[in-house]
């Protein structure tokens, strides 16, 4: 990210949030989609947002591998990992849900964590496994979706879900599931965001307030903080949720 749009980001972000509703209500009504289309043309769904629901999984799975074939989504920086792996604790088992191209994944293994890597991408996977290699450390990698993980129930000390929640079909079923195979942690990383119909990225599930993390997963011991990753320099800039929930 250029230092430009690291000092627009915070910039907006000490606006009233009015002026901010009004700013972006003009952008989206305006300019957004024909800037989206400019910018990254036809493998770029600009209308993911209006038919997400209704998509089938081989056309999501390929919109995703167009996606990794297009961008690298690195969204896990080493600020973000470091703060993961000492939420993590003890060493254990790690499900990696929405591994991506494996940032975060790499450096648990490293870190001696025995870690599975779940995303629904294989062009990401490829990568993933690539880089998996190149780092010596090993990986088990599958290709699945987080509403339906296809791994056993408590089968792993911890589930980590780092800028995936918001990728989401069905918000219920994905943190169902990452509660059915934890045995003692979740956490989660996810954008505070407001819902915005075009924007350049594939995000469904929009979270406001800590609060909505807390209440979907319902889990009675937690803890739930707003980060800021405005100065970040890879993917995503912004304020995030940190939410780590305790299943024992």
């Amino acid at each position: 990210m250029s230092v430009f749009r690291t000092t627009y980001i915070r910039f907006k972000s000490f606006l009233p949030e009015p002026l901010r509703e009004a700013l972006s209500a003009i952008n989206q009504k305006l300019f957004a989609r024909r800037t989206l289309q400019r910018k990254y043309g036809d493998w770029f769904d600009i209308d993911w947002r209006k038919k997400f629901r209704s998509l089938s999984e081989q056309e999501w799975k390929h919109s995703y591998n167009e996606a990794w074939k297009h961008r690298n989504n690195d969204c896990v920086e080493e600020t973000d990992a470091t703060m993961i792996v000492a939420a993590l604790g003890d060493r254990g088992s790690v499900l990696e849900v929405g591994a991506g191209m494996g940032t975060l994944a790499i450096r648990m293994a490293k870190e001696g964590f025995h870690v599975t890597g779940v995303d629904v991408s294989d062009e990401a996977l490829q990568r993933a496994a690539e880089r998996a290699k190149e780092a010596g450390v090993a990986i088990t990698w599958k290709e699945g979706f987080a509403e339906s993980l296809p791994v056993a129930d408590k089968s792993f000390d911890y589930v980590t879900c780092c800028h995936t929640l918001e990728h989401v079909k069905d918000l219920a079923k994905a943190t169902s599931e990452l509660r059915r195979v934890a045995r003692k942690k979740i956490i989660v990383l996810t954008p505070k965001q407001k819902f915005r119909l075009y924007a350049e990225n594939y995000h469904t599930q929009f979270f406001e307030r800590k609060e909505q993390l807390v209440e979907e997963f319902g889990l009675s011991r937690y803890e739930c903080e707003e980060i800021d990753c405005i100065d970040h320099q890879n993917e995503f800039q912004g304020k995030a949720f940190f939410y780590v929930g305790y299943l024992e």
